[in-house]
């Protein structure tokens, strides 16, 4: 009995092990695209194989938008599952391959009370002592562990998803021996690394066509994959009232953003490289999103830098300012002593924040945002009239092949 309840408090304890900070909940909105992914699967591909799982938004909405969030900034890639115990729980997306655990956003509200329980197969939030403080990790039963489950004035662990396939490879990598690295327990000797996590679109149909002869022997089998278009209205939206901003010849392309947002920070990189691929038929530009008090000041400080040509050089500093090291960059004050860190006056700065010129581009940024429809960031605006977003695109990667899919369907109207 005694071995019983210490496996139970290890097992809970391991849940909410090793987060790097708590941050203040926030309300969620549910949008109608969250409930949409109720029944939707996920593939996760790992260095060792893959799995599936199977979403359950209706009746966990705030920790399916959570997850995805991840998932469509590319969080998980590279991520390993860093605490298994076997037949009982694997854990991840966390921590890198050197065991750094990586910056989260702020925590969720519990959904433990949705009636879904930690049975085999299931895959839940990872959390600390406070029950409002899940963030990226996540883990899968690998057998009934209903302790960890709501009880009545207990709060729980919120089960979102089911695996639907490959559970019989994550129980036996589960059995695989696992070393201690430091504070780190359970540690997979030979590393299990998350290579991609995207939503299947079922993009694809493969015709498989057998020939036999007489004796009904099979002698050549032909695979034919037919790719199927991307469709308005499931993986991208197409606006109401076009509006394109820029006079060219060339498709335009506009990236809308926020310095607070992990994932446009986790996209950056990809997003450049894809502009320097299409300069020849895409007219490319940044727009800073508006919806709230925050995203105001943020808006305000990258057209303050644009205004006096400094942005190129500041705009990944403020980035990992803000999202890596977490400054507090939040008045006029403290921005302006970020800036002349980089030889900008701090007068100089506060005269040009506070302008009329700078006032009058966040409005327009704030209405573009409304005319725009955005609901999140990093989204793209392609040709003033298609809306893509990479949770829609079906991830990251899937959503430049959307771009490049748009762009080429608008130089064919051209011609």
């Amino acid at each position: 009995m005694l071995k019983k309840v210490v496996i139970s408090v290890a097992l809970i304890g391991l849940l909410f092990f090793g987060y790097w900070s708590l941050q203040k909940k926030e309300s969620v909105e549910i949008s109608d695209d969250i409930i949409a992914l109720d029944g939707k699967r996920l593939q996760f591909e790992t260095n060792r194989g893959i799995f599936e799982i199977t979403l359950s938004a209706k009746l966990a909405p705030k920790t399916v938008e959570n997850f995805m969030q991840y998932v469509k900034s590319g969080f998980y890639n590279g991520t390993i599952f860093h605490r298994v115990i076997p037949d009982v729980i694997i854990q991840g997306g966390g921590f890198d391959s050197e065991m750094k655990e990586k910056p989260t956003n702020s925590p969720i509200e519990n959904e433990s009370n949705n009636g879904l329980s930690n049975r085999l197969g299931s895959v839940a939030m990872a959390r600390r002592a406070a029950p409002n403080s899940a963030t990226s990790q996540f883990y899968i039963n690998l057998k009934d562990n209903q302790k960890l489950d709501y009880k009545k004035g207990k709060w729980g662990y919120t089960v979102f998803a089911q695996v639907t396939k490959g559970l019989d490879f994550l129980t036996n990598i589960s059995k695989e021996k696992s070393i201690t690295l430091g504070i780190h327990q359970n540690v997979p000797r030979d590393e299990i690394k998350l290579i991609s996590v995207k939503l299947i679109n079922e993009m694809g149909l493969k015709e498989i066509t057998v020939i036999t002869d007489a004796n009904d022997s099979v002698k050549a089998k032909e695979v034919k994959i037919t790719e199927i278009e991307f469709i308005e209205g499931v993986h991208y939206q197409k606006l109401e009232s076009p509006l394109p901003l820029m006079h060219t010849k060339k498709v335009e392309v506009i990236s809308a953003f926020s310095y607070g947002c992990g994932h446009c920070y986790g996209a950056y990189a990809q997003v450049e490289a894809w502009k320097k691929g299409h300069l020849k038929e895409v007219e490319f530009s940044y727009f800073h999103a508006v919806w709230n008090k925050a995203m105001r000041v943020f808006a305000q400080t990258y057209y303050t830098a644009i205004e006096l040509k400094i942005q190129k050089e500041i705009h990944v500093p403020l980035f990992e300012a803000i999202v890596i090291n977490q400054e507090k960059l939040e008045t006029k004050e403290e921005l302006a002593s970020f800036f002349e860190k980089y030889g900008v006056d701090k007068n100089e700065f506060i005269e040009s924040f506070e302008s009329r010129r700078i006032n009058k581009r966040v409005i327009q940024a704030e209405k573009l945002t409304k005319i725009f429809q955005l609901a999140s960031v990093p989204e793209f605006i392609v040709a003033g009239k298609y809306r893509v977003d990479p949770m829609r695109a079906g991830g990251q990667n899937e959503m430049f092949e959307l771009l490049d899919f748009l762009v080429n369907k608008e130089q064919a109207i051209d011609k």
